[in-house]
């Protein structure tokens, strides 16, 4: 009978411990470092010279980050500061950490500085000796609590004003490194991520806050790919709308807007309805 209980101890150990480094590759798996700007345009000490860096969640759960941390090219634990003023990244969603030892003034001022695009974004901050994201090439990369790697990124020399961005498949596998953000929209390639300046007259160029996610299975090369479909009522995007979804009545008058998500819950009446966002618009019918 000892022997048993004995056994059966192991067996709930064993499974207690597999059940942890899952859900521990799983949260692994959905946080990736989407943007990084190490050259922001302006002046020294003003909000608009200050870098930071884009997180976000691929998953389709709330991630935790309490606790975590980031350090730059070294890629040292030991040496890494911790991440403050967010607490979680919800499913689908990207927040923004800046390097700053003043949020209680210089978020709100970057929120300014970049205009409109950030008013649904969460903002966070760090600071600390030790890192300093360098205009010639560096990385970053984040922890968790316990010390795991979560995701990490590289880049190499700046260009003055402009960001770096990385697009990922659903599952976190990269499909573009380090690509330099230029003026764009997303037209269904891989190289035309929606970029913008600041609201700044200084024109820094990125996406803080949006963030490209390609499906696993799709030619996203393809002009005709539709990235969304109509499951019963909820609205479901392969890639992570880059606006606000509109929904139009055929009459033209607007009967719906939604912050961007991955998947959105439509409470709406059967009919025909004009879908827009990212500056199209797609005809779907509700059953």
């Amino acid at each position: 009978m000892k022997g048993e209980q004995i056994m059966k101890q192991k067996l709930q150990f064993y499974f207690v411990s597999v059940f942890f480094l899952m859900s521990t590759a799983f949260v692994n798996g959905q946080v990736r470092i989407t943007e990084v700007m190490s050259s922001a345009s302006g002046e020294a000490g003003t909000v608009g010279a200050i870098d930071w860096f884009e997180v976000t969640n691929l998953g389709a759960t709330e991630v935790d980050i309490t606790g975590w941390k980031v350090d730059d090219g070294s890629f040292a634990f030991a040496t890494a500061l911790a991440l403050n003023g967010v607490i979680a990244i919800p499913a689908g969603k990207s927040v923004i950490f800046m390097e700053t030892a003043a949020p209680a003034t210089d978020v709100a001022a970057f929120k300014a500085f970049w205009g409109t695009s950030l008013d649904a974004v969460s903002v966070g901050s760090y600071s600390g000796s030790g890192i300093s994201l360098s205009s010639n090439g560096d990385g970053v990369a984040l922890f968790r609590t316990d010390g795991t790697e979560v995701t990490r990124v590289t880049f190499s020399a700046a260009t003055s004003g402009s960001s770096f961005y990385w697009s990922y498949s659903a599952t976190g596998s990269v499909i573009s490194t380090a690509v330099v953000s230029t003026l764009g929209t997303i037209n269904g390639t891989v190289s035309n991520q929606v970029t913008l300046t600041s609201a700044n007259v200084i024109g820094n160029i990125g996406s803080p806050g949006t963030a490209i996610i390609f499906p696993l299975s799709s030619n996203v090369n393809n002009p005709n790919y539709k990235n969304w479909s109509l499951v019963g009522k909820t609205l479901k995007f392969d890639i992570l709308p880059t606006t606000k979804v509109e929904i139009y009545a055929l009459t033209g008058s607007k009967v719906a807007v939604f912050e961007a998500a991955k998947e959105i819950e439509l409470n709406l009446s059967r009919g025909i309805y004009m879908l827009k966002f990212n500056d199209k618009a797609s005809k779907f019918m509700k059953k």
